[in-house]
């Protein structure tokens, strides 16, 4: 079914001539009028200036995708309620319709689009036009402010259109840079700013078992919030450079015709990985000089490296375009996001195997080779199932049920702790023990999964040493995420936050800390941040 799907989208990028171009026009104006009839103030069309016969590309969609993405932002910025969006995809040419609530001011709408034509050079290549009905619009000439000017030369745009001064061929090329530039500003932006976001919001959660957060530094004597300040100020440019890394991928890909071609034979994608590890490799010096090298998060350098990398190297693919508009939506999405994950992942780990010198051996890796616990490597090469498949609808699930996002993702960690092999912690806390506390943390989800469930109000590991059955990751996925246990967590909020409190307390107490599971929660508010803005 995807193959089909994948055909039918390649012809909505082929040429069309002008009898399609005036039909496409037809039905663009036909969308106005629909989204106009609704009431509301006026409306706004984002379109591209596309030459030729090809009025839309993967190339044109994708910037014109993550323009609009930005534009939201700039809406909300200024208190513009939009009352109703509409992304319109066709042959004959793209837009996004935004109708704008009743009461807002025209006027104060068209300065302000003008202004963001003008932000920035490669802005040339779109066309922000405001209606106030289908016969009415609001014109750069009724505001006195210029014409805009032409996309090669310094005439008015429609003086070098008339002359025809310019080749169609130099038009598509100057057309084709400008949508480039737009797209390396604004996607890396973007996500430089879901990753900062996601970081600095995992630091704010508390309670939070062994881990720093804004109120104390749990049971951390080396570091505390300001260290972790200093630490995401630091990684800020590697977030950017991460993102920057995928999108040249897909840009490289879709200029080489090979949109769809595979991985493992790609020497542009090869080339990535490395600069990638490099880039981490940096970071991580980055990390230790401003926090006078101590560890704060060199697994959230690896994790969010790839989830960035991957989630960007699938821009310009129709299939994975966006939540609401690729072929399998939010779900194709995120199948997309974890192959394209665990592909990076695995690379970047025969990359150090075969290039790097031999060190001596890290903490992971002799877990690994002592007890086959693979922690953030092996999350990564699985593609993050424990993220995507289990704290992300965890979490929604929670706020779907008027959970606060601290209390939610208090709880989400907890739930990650249990679910997965926290390096962390079996450091400090050595295997048998932190088997035992997952143990009683899962046990407590399948407690709070039956009817009439109640929260404990003390641990039974203090009073109870003895070992349980271990615990099986696909059971208490099913149990945590089942309506029972979501109700009983939302409806005893109170008494849940006091028993993860207790945890925080003994974690502290033992020298005990969760520092994968906080990694993941970082990765899951990441990824809820992306998906959010796409």
């Amino acid at each position: 079914m995807q193959e089909k799907q994948w055909r039918e989208e390649n012809n909505l990028f082929a040429a069309v001539d002008l009898p399609a171009v005036l039909a496409g026009r037809d039905r663009r104006a036909g969308k106005r009028r629909e989204l106009l009839s609704r009431g509301g103030s006026c409306l706004l069309s984002v379109s591209l200036l596309m030459p030729g016969p090809v009025k839309t590309s993967r190339l044109s969609r994708a910037f014109l995708r993550e323009y609009c993405s930005y534009l939201r932002v700039q809406f909300r910025g200024r208190n513009l309620s939009v009352a109703r969006e509409e992304a319109w995809f066709d042959s004959a040419g793209d837009a996004y319709f935004f109708l704008f609530a009743a009461g807002t001011d025209p006027l104060f709408l068209k300065k302000f689009t003008i202004t963001l034509e003008e932000e920035f050079d490669w802005g040339r290549v779109l066309d922000l036009d405001l209606y106030l009905s289908e016969s009415e619009q609001l014109s750069r000439a009724g505001l006195q402010r210029p014409e805009r000017r032409c996309l090669i030369c310094t005439e008015e745009a429609h003086a070098c259109s008339r002359s025809q001064c310019h080749s169609t061929g130099e038009l598509q090329k100057k057309v084709r840079q400008l949508q480039t530039e737009g797209l390396l500003q604004l996607l890396p932006g973007r996500m430089q700013a879901a990753a900062l976001s996601a970081a600095v919001s995992e630091l704010l959660v508390a309670p939070k078992p062994g881990l720093v957060t804004g109120c104390d530094a749990g049971s951390h004597t080396d570091m505390d919030r300001f260290t972790y300040a200093d630490s995401i100020a630091a990684l800020a440019g590697y977030f950017r450079a991460a993102a920057t890394c995928g999108l040249q991928l897909a840009l490289a890909r879709e200029s080489d015709g090979e949109q769809a071609a595979d991985e493992g034979a790609d020497s542009e994608f090869f080339k990535k990985i490395s600069e990638l590890k490099q880039e981490g490799l940096r970071a991580e010096r980055q990390m230790f000089a401003a926090t006078g090298g101590v560890n704060t998060q060199k697994g959230f350098i690896y994790l969010s490296g790839l989830v960035l990398a991957a989630a960007a190297s699938l821009l310009l693919d129709p299939r994975y375009s966006a939540a609401g508009a690729g072929t399998g939506g939010e779900a194709g999405l995120i199948a997309g996001w974890q192959r394209e994950i665990s592909r990076w992942a695995v690379a970047l780990q025969a990359l150090q195997t075969t290039s790097s010198p031999k060190t001596a051996e890290t903490a992971g890796e002799s877990l690994r080779s002592r007890y086959g616990i693979t922690g953030a490597r092996g999350e990564a090469a699985a593609g993050m199932t424990s993220v995507f498949q289990l704290a992300l609808p965890f979490y929604r699930g929670l706020q779907a049920r008027a959970v606060a996002k601290n209390e939610a993702a208090v709880v989400t960690l907890v739930l990650i702790l249990a679910a997965t092999e926290d390096t962390t912690l079996i450091k400090r806390a050595g295997l048998q023990q932190a088997e035992l506390i997952q143990q009683e943390l899962a046990e407590f989800f399948h407690a709070m999964a039956r009817p009439g469930g109640q929260c404990p109000d003390k641990l039974q590991l203090t009073v109870n040493r003895d070992r349980r059955p271990a615990v099986n990751a696909d059971l208490l996925a099913a149990t945590a995420l089942s309506s029972y246990c979501l109700d009983n967590i939302a409806g005893q909020e109170t008494a849940v936050i006091s028993y993860i409190s207790l945890w925080s307390e003994y974690f502290r107490e033992k020298g005990y800390s969760a520092g994968g599971a906080a990694d993941l929660l970082a990765i899951c508010l990441l990824v809820l941040k992306l998906l959010a803005d796409s």
